[in-house]
Order: structure tokens, then C-alpha cells, then sequence
């Protein structure tokens, strides 16, 4: 059966939405999401309403275990949670355009955490992802490390669940692709 690359990302930020700190995030998060529509190798995402906070794919209530969930309103979270082709493609996405361009602002956004601030993981092509498998994920891999129910791209793994190389040749055409789509 086919399979898709489900991506989460994950974090606190320093106040909540609508406070000018944190603004530039959320001025952001338009043109971020649009470039990710647009990448190569995209297939859907859960949509966030700015105005409720709420998610199309569900309830994104933190788990107990995260660090900092039982102080954090709502509106402090930023998660994400996506359908790609492959590991390649959203690195690509992530690590070039608009998105790059925010990840050098995170830290004036975020708090550092002890908890990866995203994951990566295998699912076949029709099987509906949730914030819940979302974070178990990512849990999996604040305590265990980079295995194939949750992984990162240092130590990432292929549909077969064996251990692989970031192809970076790929991420760069797809990077260059996506600059000109």
C-alpha cells in the first residue's frame, strides 16, 4: 500500500496570539501556509482558524506530559500537522522560503524547550491523522529518541521502517522547483 510522510510541529509561544510579540508569527502564517500549498510533494494539511484557534483535523488540547501545557492558554499553541509525499519535500518546505525565513525568528516567538518541536512519521495513504497520534508521536521521540514511530530529519527512516539518508540533492531541486512554482 502507498504511504504518505505525516509532519508535525509543535510549540509554545511566548504570549498569545494577538499580542505584538508574538505578532510577526502570526503575520506570517498566511504566506507559510501558502508556500506549503504550493510546495512539491504537498498533500493536505489541517487548516487553523485565526479567529477560533481551532483546527480543521481535530482537538489540539496538549497532552498532559508536555512541558509547560498545564500554564499554556490555547492560544499560545502552534501545531501543525501535514500530509507529504516524502521526507524530502517537507524539508525542502521547512528549510527553504517563506517557512526558512520564519524558523530564524523562532527563537523571539518561542521559549526553548526540551521537547523536539517537530516529527515525522509513516502512515499509509488513506489513514486519517490526529493531533492525539500526533503527539504520541512526538513524545515517542522526546523520550526515545529517532525510531521509526517518530523520527527527525538527522535520523530518519523510510516507509519500511529502516533507518535512512536524507536525500539532499533532492531537497535542493525540490527547494529550487518550489521557488519558481
Amino acid at each position: 500500500m502507498p504511504h504518505k510522510l505525516a509532519f508535525m510541529t509543535l510549540g509554545i509561544l511566548r504570549q498569545p496570539f494577538g499580542h505584538a510579540e508574538v505578532q510577526g508569527f502570526a503575520d506570517r502564517a498566511p504566506g507559510v501556509y501558502g508556500a506549503a500549498d504550493a510546495s512539491d510533494g504537498f498533500h493536505a494539511r489541517s487548516i487553523r482558524d485565526f479567529n477560533t484557534y481551532l483546527h480543521s483535523w481535530g482537538d489540539t488540547t496538549l497532552p498532559a506530559w508536555f512541558p509547560g501545557a498545564e500554564g499554556a492558554d490555547h492560544d499560545q499553541v502552534a501545531v501543525t500537522l501535514s500530509l507529504w509525499a516524502d521526507l524530502e519535500s517537507v524539508a525542502a518546505f521547512s528549510y527553504h522560503g517563506p517557512h526558512a525565513e520564519a524558523l530564524t525568528k523562532r527563537s523571539e516567538w518561542f521559549g526553548r524547550g526540551s521537547v523536539p518541536p517537530y516529527v515525522a512519521w509513516w502512515v499509509d495513504a488513506d489513514h486519517e491523522i490526529t493531533f492525539t497520534e500526533g503527539y504520541e508521536r512526538i513524545e515517542s521521540l522526546y523520550k526515545n529518541g529517532s525510531t521509526p514511530f517518530g523520527f527527525n530529519f538527522a535520523k530518519p527512516f523510510d516507509e519500511e521502517g529502516k533507518a535512512c539518508v536524507l536525500d539532499r540533492a533532492a531537497v535542493k531541486a525540490k527547494a529550487e522547483m518550489n521557488a519558481q512554482a
